[in-house]
């Protein structure tokens, strides 16, 4: 549990969100290269804006 928590000047913090993608009718659109593709644009904006995402 530690190991997660952000040290900050003032503060401690550990914020965690789930994403959940949910589609009408319950259809499969996440398809290998959808998937990938919506990854490494996370992953891009994590980067630009400073925080971490755990897959």
């Amino acid at each position: 549990m530690k190991e997660n928590l952000i040290h900050y000047r003032t503060c401690v913090c550990n914020i965690n969100y789930h994403m959940v993608w949910s589609v009408k009718y319950r259809r499969k659109i996440l398809k290998p290269e959808i998937e990938e593709y919506l990854q490494e644009l996370v992953q891009q904006i994590a980067a630009d804006k400073g925080f971490t995402v755990h897959l």
